[in-house]
């Protein structure tokens, strides 16, 4: 048998550096705790709404409650909200930390893989040591415990690319469970893309003869094709039956619904200035994180990688060393995952998996330079060292909303007959997150947002407009307080108007009060 990637030692699973890693697990639990309750803008616009929406059937019911957001797979917030339902809050919160956790072992095994470490060696200490500066950067901290999802499905590429390292010419059926993770990663949450392209390239690169490396490349997509269909495919179709966009509202000037604006509808606020800052985008960010990011945060890790496989691959060549197989795997497809990312999203967010990683590329690439062990190891611990003092500890929330109570709740005015109950939502600020603790027979539009508004004049916005006005019972308003103007002129432009001047207000356990108003219709001379 043709031993064409590396064969690591199984041994570390019984080793003292395993046995820290799997023991470090529950420290990510209690670093959630310490963070406190994720309140976000995306926890109470999307995250909590739409598991509930999925799981109690209302894409017929409600219309753009979370903006954009409202269209989303919504399958990796189900357990959340479920859980949720059952357990303590703190005990969510902190299962939500052990699960990013187990992130470490991941990269820990993965580590041990790529370097062909021995039980209880130097290489499996360091191993473990690679694991656990890539896990505590700067936007992994700050992710723990967060209901983004990211550092969830980080586990999927993770464990996609330990399935290739351990692999070899006959065991096909590994490239395609391969395929098959990363696919379901994709599925979950179409920003993960960028890491399937990147493993195909990393795949296309291995040693072996052509033939072999396109079969590899065709199981791997083969899989990944299940990944995506079971895990996305779903709600694809649901979305493509019901506006005519199966990414809906993105992609909207190629795919074309008829129900909204020509527009792709990406957030390209992130994206590098240029194709000259696009190269060195790594070291721009390092140096302002907020130039990807919508909260400061800070780590070197990236940058550091990025300037020292480049440098260390082009050695490698020069002088005829030949690079191994888990080094062709990880540095083509952090190369390739980069391009994409940098090119489509630039959302630091959606490339953690490379702040994860870039400890292991960077002690890889040290071991193509020609240099002495000691003088690699000291290398190794400076660069280390400058990962730690790089990243940004002062940013990383400690002690936010606490633990008791339940996970959203809130003190709703009193609805009468909330059988002809109908609520329409303007503004910008996120909402969502209330709409579980109402009567689940009353729906929610939001007529103006960031999706939609009445001045967009969509066939969208006509669909709400329309339900509005065929609607016979008691219509009400909710928005936020600063943007009152805002929601009455949205109102207003929907034929609404306040019935009165106060409103009632509705208080929550993690979020501003909202204001919840009577509507009755415009006279038809106004």
């Amino acid at each position: 048998m043709a031993a064409d990637v590396a064969r690591p030692s199984t041994a570390p699973l019984r080793s003292l550096p395993s046995k820290l890693a799997w023991a470090l697990v529950p420290a990510f639990g209690l670093m959630s705790l310490l963070h406190g309750r994720d309140v976000g803008w995306d926890f109470r616009n999307y995250h909590w709404y739409n598991a509930y929406a999925w799981l109690t059937g209302r894409s017929n019911v409600d219309m753009a409650v979370a903006h954009h957001a409202t269209y989303y797979n919504p399958l990796a917030d189900v357990p959340t909200f479920v859980a949720a339902q059952y357990l303590p809050t703190w005990c969510v919160g902190f299962a939500i930390g052990c699960v990013h956790g187990v992130n470490l072992v991941l990269l820990y095994r993965l580590a041990v893989a790529a370097i062909g470490a021995e039980p209880a060696s130097r290489e499996d200490w360091l191993s473990l040591a690679l694991a656990v500066v890539g896990t505590t950067g700067g936007m992994a901290l700050i992710l723990v415990g967060n209901s983004s999802n990211d550092m969830t499905l980080t586990l999927f590429v993770l464990a996609a690319l330990l399935l290739i390292v351990r692999a070899d010419a006959v065991a096909l059926w590994r490239f395609g469970a391969t395929g098959l993770v990363c696919g379901m990663a994709v599925g979950l949450k179409l920003t993960m893309a960028p890491f399937a392209i990147g493993l195909a390239a990393g795949v296309l690169v291995l040693n072996a003869p052509l033939l072999v490396r396109l079969q590899r490349v065709v199981v791997l997509g083969a899989g990944g094709f299940v990944g995506v269909a079971l895990f996305g495919g779903a709600w694809a179709y649901s979305l493509w039956q019901q506006t005519g966009n199966p990414f809906f509202p993105y992609f909207n000037d190629i795919i074309g619904s008829p129900l909204i604006l020509d527009a792709s509808y990406r957030d390209e606020r992130f994206l590098p200035r240029g194709f000259f800052e696009a190269l060195v985008y790594p070291f721009v960010f390092s140096l302002d994180g907020m130039r990807v990011n919508d909260v400061p945060f800070r780590d070197v890790k990236i940058a550091i990688a990025y300037a020292l496989v480049p440098l260390a691959t082009a050695m490698a060549l020069l002088t005829r060393r030949a690079l191994t197989q888990p080094m062709r795997l990880l540095f083509a497809m952090a190369l390739v995952s980069y391009a994409v990312w940098v090119s489509v999203f630039g959302v630091y967010r959606y490339v953690l998996s490379l702040e994860m990683l870039a400890p292991l590329l960077v002690a890889l690439a040290l071991s193509l330079v020609p240099l002495s062990i000691s003088a690699r190891n000291a290398t190794l611990g400076v660069l280390g060292l400058l990962a730690i003092a790089g990243t940004g500890w002062r940013w990383i929330p400690i002690g936010g909303v606490g633990w008791s109570g339940g996970y959203v709740d809130a003190t709703l005015p009193a609805i009468t007959d909330p059988d002809h109950t109908l609520v329409v939502m303007a503004g910008l600020e996120p909402m969502g997150y209330l709409v579980p603790a109402f009567p689940s027979q009353i729906p929610f539009l939001r007529i103006d947002g960031w999706l939609d508004a009445p001045s967009s004049h969509s066939a969208y916005g006509d669909r709400m407009r329309a339900r509005i006005d065929a609607h016979d019972g008691p219509i009400f308003g909710m928005f936020i307080g600063h943007e009152r103007d805002r929601a009455v002129a949205a109102f207003s432009a929907d034929g609404l108007m306040l019935a009165n001047a106060d409103c009632a207000t509705i208080h929550s356990n993690i979020g501003e009060p909202l204001q919840w108003c009577a509507l009755q219709r415009k006279a038809s001379s106004e």
